[in-house]
């Protein structure tokens, strides 16, 4: 029997396409799109589910409300710093191990949480505990969605990244949504700061499932078809490296869309944090609603985000697909969601009834969250190889932006101030509206 041995070429998709099996699409992208969903939803569960329980941590120890925005600074911060260095990571060596270190370290820190009771009432060191265990949660979390963006870049073809976006941003909305609720009942049921453990426990079985199977690009999984590498490599550019390289910085400093997609990102991250962050403080002790109907108005916004998501991304490409222009298709989704998302925070400053303050705070984090599969689409049309490392400055700043979030929300809410407070909150969409006139995603990094 005659063997044939394709001719080697320094590109691994090349020599994968040369020796592919022939045959239909064999669609393995979306096993991997449905594992970045899973570990966008635990992520937020988590996340999500600290700021639930933080209310109890601050009766309990007499936090004030400035106290418990610092906790969330903590996180935001470390968030921010080791967004740039574990894109490099994930750019560099792929993402398939440093995702699941990131997910078992996050997972235990947020067990952790239970020790905060082994430290004496009515003095600094349970603070002092909850702001290392944030910041190193933080930390752990900060890789998540740099590796996600390299996964989707590397996993996805370029017609399709705008739904893959969308749908990993619907994930973890899906875990927001569901975390309130989970936190609630396993406290009540199971002790409660311990549920916490039960919630780690979510991050070891993600990790068992994940790593056996996955490879980081697709020209190395054993059972791809031609067809799919055929799919995921069209459009993308020919003079792409094939190895995974690190931002250059100068080229990006001279880039208006890098500085402008940053800026966007710190719009988002500025005012979107809140809604898992301080929402349920601000609910809890300017409001004055009780700890259920807390809960079903921290959920209600993320579980709109569920649809708004996958709908922006969708969106997104239908009208890059109708137009050919896909500038166009990512603006116009994004800058409406901004609009929206203005008017209706905006309007919360005069809203009472609880039903009605539901309503509107669903509708500004719906409209919010039709821009996150559009910014982080451009983020891959961007950045191509360098996604990951994009991916991950965008993140840091929408961190950063976060953090002041935190820090002027507590600030003013000690003050009295929360009608400041929702007003600052919606001006950052106005100024999120002109951030976008300067991306151009039609221009990649690599032609700067």
């Amino acid at each position: 029997m005659e063997t044939r041995h394709a001719e080697r070429t320094n590109d691994p998709m090349m020599d994968r396409l040369a020796s592919a099996l022939p045959g239909p699409d064999s669609r393995l992208r979306y096993l991997v799109l449905l594992a970045a969903g899973g570990v966008a939803i635990l992520g937020y569960i988590h996340r999500v589910g600290f700021a639930q329980a933080l209310p109890d941590i601050q009766k309990r120890f007499e936090f004030s409300n400035s106290a418990a925005s610092y906790i969330f600074v903590a996180f935001f911060l470390s968030y921010g710093l080791f967004e740039v260095p574990w894109g490099l990571i994930g750019d560099k060596l792929g993402v398939r191990h440093l995702l699941v270190g990131l997910v078992l370290g996050w997972s235990f820190l947020t067990g952790a949480i239970v020790w905060v009771d082994w430290f004496p009432i009515q003095t600094v060191w349970p603070l002092v505990y909850v702001l290392v265990l944030r910041f190193g949660f933080g930390a752990f979390q900060a890789g998540t969605f740099p590796s996600l963006s390299r996964m989707m870049t590397d996993w996805m073809p370029v017609g399709e990244r705008g739904f893959a976006q969308g749908w990993v941003w619907m994930s973890s909305r899906i875990g927001g949504a569901i975390a309130p609720l989970i936190v609630i009942w396993t406290m009540k049921h199971f002790g409660g700061l311990h549920a916490f453990w039960y919630l780690a426990a979510l991050g070891l079985l993600w990790s068992a499932l994940f790593w056996p199977w996955f490879r980081n690009k697709p020209a190395e999984k054993a059972n791809i078809s031609r067809v799919e590498l055929e799919k995921i490599a069209l459009n993308r550019p020919a003079n792409a490296p094939s190895a995974h390289l690190h931002l250059p910085w100068r080229q990006a400093s001279r880039s208006l869309s890098v500085w402008s997609i940053c800026a966007m990102y710190g719009c988002l991250g500025f005012t979107g944090n809140f809604f898992i962050t301080m929402l349920p403080v601000y609910l809890r002790n300017e409001r004055k609603l009780d700890p259920d109907t807390v809960g079903y108005l921290s959920s209600l916004p993320l579980a709109c985000g569920i649809i708004s998501c996958l709908l922006g991304g969708y969106l997104s490409d239908r009208i890059i697909r109708k137009t050919g222009n896909r500038t166009l298709g990512r603006r116009t989704v994004a800058v409406t969601g901004f609009l929206v998302a203005f008017a209706a925070l905006i309007t919360t400053i005069w809203i009472q009834n609880p039903v009605w303050l539901g309503v509107f705070l669903c509708a500004t984090f719906f409209a919010n969250d039709l821009a996150m599969g559009p910014a982080w689409a451009a983020c891959s049309d961007i950045g191509e190889q360098y996604a990951g490392t994009l991916g991950g400055t965008m993140n840091m700043v929408g961190s950063f932006a976060g953090a002041l979030g935190a820090l002027f929300a507590g600030r003013l809410l000690d003050h009295g101030m929360a009608v400041a407070m929702i007003a600052m909150f919606a001006g950052a969409y106005l100024v999120g509206v002109i951030t976008w006139m300067g991306i151009d995603v039609n221009r990649r990094l690599s032609d700067v």
